[in-house]
């Protein structure tokens, strides 16, 4: 039932071995076996990617139960024994991870020496029941789901240029100035057309004059101190490089408000020890916004 859930989740063989620390031919005679015992096709291998049959769908959900229930028994008789050990399975957003959660996350792991820590960096959200996580953390508001959250912090986004761009170009006061402006876009979620934007207690979208835009921050921001343009991005990417004076956070009072930073797990890890160790961990460790930040309206 593992290799077949690994399977769905990764929506590939290999992906599964990666997964479970297996081979990919242990991974395909685990689902031949069990299709054979079934008596039926759990896995269609005829599309490029791997997917679900109609009854392997069906079969799926049933699998997640059962292995969410043997997880639950098997966190039961750990905490009875006051023990944390066993396999954590986290899910972090990829630049924050690299920001701010990793050293967290590697000091939460030297603390629990018998606890196997698997750390899984997410270029996009992905839906826990999909993927297999224990516990994951998320930015931004979440959707609505069986999902138990927590929120343990807040992160701003902030409109940011080079302090050469400045002198070049004039710094913006008001919104509606962005239109004059070489802007670089995030193609992870931002509208095409312009940055929400909050200036007056009022929020609304602001049309931009778009120069660059990329699916990478990190990209973004060598770009913002390379003198390119003016950049969304958020606080915890740009902090060092506002405390270094290679960036300046422009027009404080119309960030978009604070987004909660959260963390996310399957009702059935509720009475789970690791999974509350970890959130318990991370809402000590992670850090309060910067100063600058601290001075905002929308914190």
């Amino acid at each position: 039932m593992s290799a077949f859930v690994a399977v769905v989740n990764s929506a590939s063989f290999t992906g599964a071995a990666r997964k479970l620390g297996t081979s990919k031919s242990v991974i395909s005679r685990r689902i031949s076996e069990i299709e054979r015992h079934l008596g039926a096709r759990l896995i269609d291998r005829s599309a490029a990617r791997v997917t679900p049959t109609e009854i392997g769908s069906v079969y799926y959900a049933r699998c997640v139960q059962i292995l969410e229930s043997i997880e639950a028994a098997n966190d039961f008789v750990a905490g009875f024994n006051g023990d944390i050990r066993g396999t954590l399975r986290v899910s972090v957003p990829r630049y924050f991870c690299e920001c701010v959660a990793a050293p967290a996350l590697t000091e939460f792991a030297g603390k629990y020496p018998d606890l196997r820590v698997e750390i899984d960096v997410e270029e996009r959200d992905a839906d826990l029941r999909d993927t297999g996580f224990d516990i994951a953390v998320r930015i931004g508001q979440l959707p609505d789901s069986s999902m138990i959250s927590r929120a343990i912090g807040s992160t701003g986004t902030w409109l940011c240029a080079s302090p050469g761009y400045l002198q070049h170009h004039g710094v913006p006061e008001t919104p509606d100035e962005l239109e004059q402006h070489a802007c670089l876009m995030h193609s992870g979620g931002e509208l095409l057309s312009g940055w929400v934007l909050r200036c007056g207690g009022k929020t609304r979208l602001y049309r931009v004059r778009e120069r660059l835009r990329s699916a990478c921050y990190l990209q973004l921001l060598d770009a913002v101190v390379a003198g390119l343009g003016i950049a969304l991005l958020p606080g915890y990417l740009i902090a060092d490089a506002v405390a270094t004076d290679q960036v300046r956070v422009v027009m404080q009072a119309c960030a978009p408000p604070h987004r909660p930073i959260s963390v996310v797990y399957p009702p059935g890890r509720r009475k789970s020890p690791k999974v509350q160790a970890l959130a318990d961990f991370l809402a000590e460790r992670i850090p309060r916004p910067s100063a600058w930040e601290l001075q905002s309206p929308g914190l």
